[in-house]
């Protein structure tokens, strides 16, 4: 009877005992068990910005291998392999107009970038229209490593399209201020080249961009006689005299410092 007695104690003590383990390892339904986590951060700079912080000058150089990016808000250098991001500052213009600075820090590393309207011929022979130096040290040296190198800006992938006339300043124009249809361009950012209608001839020319500035060069149209009423030189005026651009709402706006230049309305 005492063996009983002791059995019947012994079973309810390793019931007891199985019951708060399974208490213990029970996850409720909706928690989530705690686990040690390893913060992982990526420092290599995109080569394909997202359409928030666009691209508009790329560098690089063959000796030592390096590369420079500049976004809307961002530069990313990339040395040897190791790659470092800075923020973006104002421009530093300086007193000739060809000549841009930028000078940015952070923790860990300082860089100054000289963009030079010059032509540079890189390793492989490409002529491109800026030479580019930059001097560039991490915070724990003492001196600056000097690069030099070549570099050019990436237009605006947004103006790549066809775009037909609104209006000429804050005028609305019509087909029949023209010769069959209203002005339109077709705008080829990867060649930085346009062609189109001028209104009564065709046209041509090359673009040149720069973040948000712009410039219609090289126009040349065909010779045929348009009507006096026809508003092709005004137009073609217009164009030529247009330095800033700003796409909003399927439309590209021309502007120079008077003002509205042109407005167009980008083709389905």
């Amino acid at each position: 009877m005492k063996f009983f007695k002791n059995s019947f104690v012994l079973i309810i003590f390793v019931s007891l005992f199985s019951c708060g383990q399974s208490k213990k390892e029970t996850v409720k339904p909706g928690s989530t068990a705690t686990k040690p986590t390893t913060k992982v951060v990526n420092t290599v700079a995109t080569n394909t910005p997202n359409r928030n912080s666009r691209l508009f000058f790329k560098s690089s150089g063959a000796h030592p291998d390096w590369n420079l990016q500049l976004t809307q808000d961002s530069i990313q250098f990339s040395l040897n392999a190791e790659d470092y991001r800075f923020p973006l500052p104002e421009a530093i213009l300086a007193a000739d107009a060809n000549v841009k600075m930028y000078r940015s820090e952070t923790e860990s590393a300082q860089i100054k970038i000289q963009i030079s309207m010059n032509p540079c011929t890189d390793s492989d022979s490409k002529t491109h229209p800026y030479t580019v130096s930059i001097d560039f040290k991490q915070n724990t040296e003492t001196d600056f490593k000097s690069l030099k190198g070549c570099g050019e800006y990436i237009t605006d992938y947004r103006l790549h399209d066809i775009w037909v006339l609104e209006s000429i300043k804050d005028e609305n124009v019509s087909t029949e201020q023209f010769t069959k249809e209203l002005p339109n361009l077709e705008i080829n950012t990867s060649e930085n080249s346009f062609m189109g209608y001028a209104g009564c001839n065709t046209m041509r020319g090359s673009i040149f961009s720069e973040q948000s500035k712009i410039r219609f060069k090289e126009i040349i149209t065909t010779r045929k006689m348009c009507p006096p009423t026809n508003k092709e030189a005004q137009f073609i005026k217009a164009l030529e005299r247009s330095t800033k651009f700003k796409i909003e709402n399927r439309r590209l706006y021309l502007s120079n410092p008077d003002g509205n230049t042109l407005t167009f309305k980008k083709v389905d």
